[in-house]
């Protein structure tokens, strides 16, 4: 005799597999269906004697009986707790659910999926150690699994945000349409929910908006302009809450994410934002005195202004200007060299090692001549300081140099030895920003180091490029393209990301 299912009626009926849970199977559930119950594990079979055979017939047991037996029951018993409270408070035995009491809710399949793609983009993303010295802008991303699920648009984000990193990791180009679908949902969110200037402030939209930034890095294909107006909408959405409004842990961790991200901006564009103004810079005064990642982007983050003024100088050009602008440069370089030497107070953070001893590394270059040796930091927060200083100064001091030159007079030119010395920092700078990026492309430091990369390698090559340094030129643009979506795309992403939008910032002159 087959074994009679255990199912409930509902399962039974469809034919499909009942996970038997009690007192409602979760296959209903999830299908939105009001489970029906289950057979009772004991009842009675009557058998028909008729007269003319010897076999007796069964009845047919009546199913019906017992369905929705299980809510009639639940029912019964709330009614009777519900009349007998008023007398007395009836002790309910162990183990038995008090009438009235709330049953908890079954966990939502796309809620468990969404768990576990936050699990692995953090894996991915983030560096698989060193967690404590993550910088602000790394560390936001840990707060992830931490936030509550009520807010639509960051949700979306999150999905997109995780299936473009899958896709990425995967080298999945089905993914990657998916994940684009989903960032079409999530931008779809973020204009119905920055209609309502409440929510547009709150810290999960300002997320939300950050995490579609990191979706452009991973497949935008618009060279970088995805990026810029995202970062843009960012720094409205800032400018609108203003700087009193940031204290807590989590928006603060944001507006060191927004600040870094605006940073790389200013050093394409040559533009200056908002927060370099001091009642922005009041926000970061406290937290710079203790963490050096902090107080060095205080510095950085006026180098796009000395930029901007340096661009608009008037034609021809104004002594009292120029040398103003002179001396401000030279003021802000002491500043940083003077956080360095805070810095190394214990000596250098890093050792030089053979290029090959970074494992991952060789499947982005196979070269190892150019480079031969790279910086092996001793954590991952210092070797992003070291680069992000470096590349900094490599771009301040170049800028200043290219002023001294023009400020010069003929009756007193640089001499050979001043050149040199110019030419030594400078090439110094840059080397040294190019051999950090092998340490970020480990495999175990994740895709938040290859991507903070990007912008140093630019900026070297730019500076190789004008050297006529062929070989170290070509280095970095092979390292830019494989680090970042090898084999991903048939057409290479240029490597110079906002060089049309530079050239309508510089006309506009509007960026926050």
């Amino acid at each position: 005799m087959p074994k009679r299912s255990t199912g409930c009626f509902e399962c039974r009926k469809r034919k499909v597999r009942c996970d038997e849970a009690k007192p409602e199977c979760n296959t209903c559930l999830r299908r939105g269906t009001k489970c029906p119950g289950y057979r009772p594990l004991q009842s009675f079979i009557l058998h028909r004697f008729e007269e003319k055979s010897e076999r007796p017939s069964l009845i047919k047991e009546d199913d019906n009986r017992y369905r929705y037996a299980n809510h009639k029951a639940q029912e019964e018993e709330t009614s009777s707790g519900e009349s007998e409270q008023g007398v007395v408070g009836l002790l309910q035995p162990p183990g038995r659910r008090a009438s009235g009491a709330p049953v908890l809710r079954q966990v939502s399949p796309i809620a468990i999926e969404r768990v576990q793609h936050i699990g692995e983009l953090i894996w991915l993303y983030l560096p698989r150690s060193d967690p404590h010295t993550l910088p602000p802008p790394s560390a936001l991303m840990l707060t992830l699994p931490q936030l509550p699920a009520t807010s639509d648009v960051l949700l979306a984000a999150v999905d997109a945000l995780s299936a473009a990193q899958l896709a990425v990791a995967n080298r999945n180009y089905q993914l990657v349409n998916r994940s684009r679908s989903l960032y079409g949902t999530a931008l779809s969110k973020m204009m119905h929910t920055i209609q309502y200037p409440d929510r547009a402030v709150e810290d999960e939209t300002l997320l939300a908006t950050y995490l579609l930034t990191l979706y452009e890095v991973f497949v935008g294909i618009t060279s970088g302009h995805g990026f810029f107006y995202h970062v843009q909408g960012l720094l409205r959405l800032v400018k609108q809450r203003g700087p009193k409004s940031f204290g807590n842990r989590l928006n603060m961790q944001i507006f060191h994410a927004i600040r870094y991200n605006s940073l790389s901006i200013g050093y394409h564009v040559r533009k200056g934002s908002m927060l370099d103004s001091p009642s922005w810079m009041a926000v970061t005064a406290s937290a710079a005195k203790s963490d050096p990642y902090v107080a060095l982007i205080d510095i950085c983050i006026r180098i796009p202004r000395l930029l901007e003024r340096t661009d608009t100088l008037s034609t021809p050009l104004s002594p009292a200007a120029l040398d103003a602008l002179i001396a401000d440069s030279l003021a802000l370089a002491a500043e940083a060299k003077s956080w360095f030497s805070t810095f190394e107070k214990h000596g250098p953070r890093y050792t030089s090692v053979p290029i090959s001893d970074f494992e991952g590394f060789t499947q982005i270059c196979d070269d190892k001549e150019t480079f031969p040796e790279a910086y092996d930091f001793f954590a991952f927060g210092a070797g992003i300081c070291y680069m992000i200083y470096w590349m900094s100064l490599l771009i301040l001091q170049s800028n200043t140099f290219k002023l001294l030159l023009q400020n010069q007079s003929p009756e007193h030119p640089f001499t050979p030895q001043e050149m040199y010395l110019w030419d030594r920092e400078l090439s110094g700078y840059a080397d040294s920003s190019v051999r950090c990026v092998p340490f970020n492309c480990r495999t175990e430091v994740g895709y938040v180091g290859r991507f903070g990369s990007l912008t140093p390698l630019v900026v070297a090559r730019k500076y190789f490029e004008a050297k006529k340094m062929e070989r170290e030129s070509a280095w970095c643009e092979k390292v830019y393209q494989n680090a970042r979506i090898p084999g991903l795309y048939s057409t290479p992403i240029p490597m110079e990301p906002l060089k049309s939008m530079q050239r309508l910032v510089q006309r506009s002159g509007r960026y926050i």
